[in-house]
């Protein structure tokens, strides 16, 4: 299940409920209750959904406009909140946030699961699957995102075939060099290789 009770989470779903509320301000009363945006979150935000540990200080997502509506443009405020360590934290939005440099299947959509309703029903949150979220990791493929493949997977949340049959999808849709999307494909699936025989050794001997 994913991890929605932490303080981290609990702010990203107070980010999206005053997103609602400053699009409720411009509504007519008969509209309340139409969901206007869906938001699919991506990046560490969803790593942290999914694995519990991973933090970071901004969330990632695609809004998706499911309805106009009188006010175009849209503003998400920073949140305050205090982490598991009572320390202050602000949360932004990304919004430099740019899906199509992603590596990722267009079908993500429909693996992704419906995680938060705003109180409005204005905005609904949807979390990316942990295979489309390390899928879409390849085309960067930092430190931070090598982890974070290797810390999904690690959690069960995927199967090697399941990743490889999804990269090899995305590879002809990825804008980045193709060669080098191969590469990092391979390197990746070597260090989720490695993880496992790490897992069944360790296994074995604890037996």
């Amino acid at each position: 299940m994913p991890y929605t009770n932490t303080p981290f989470s609990q702010a990203v779903f107070r980010m999206f409920n005053n997103l609602a509320s400053n699009l409720g301000d411009t509504l007519p009363d008969n509209s309340s209750e139409i969901t206007l945006i869906k938001a699919y979150l991506f990046g560490g935000c969803a790593v942290h959904f999914h694995t519990g540990p991973r933090v970071t200080n901004d969330v990632d997502a695609r809004l998706e406009r499911v309805r106009s509506f009188p006010n175009q443009t849209i503003t998400i405020s920073p949140v305050y909140f205090k982490d598991e360590n009572g320390l202050r934290k602000t949360l932004i939005f990304d919004r430099n946030f740019d899906i199509s440099l992603a590596t990722l299947d267009p079908a993500y959509e429909d693996r992704a699961l419906l995680l938060y309703t705003t109180e409005s029903n204005l905005v609904e949150i949807y979390l990316v699957s942990a295979v489309d979220i390390a899928v879409s990791k390849l085309g960067r493929f930092g430190e931070n995102d090598k982890k974070d493949i290797e810390n999904l997977y690690k959690n069960n949340l995927f199967s090697i075939r399941e990743f490889l049959e999804l990269a090899y999808e995305a590879h002809s849709y990825c804008a980045i060099t193709p060669d080098k999307l191969i590469f990092n494909i391979e390197e990746a699936t070597e260090a989720v290789y490695d993880l496992l025989e790490y897992q069944t050794r360790h296994y074995v001997h604890s037996e």
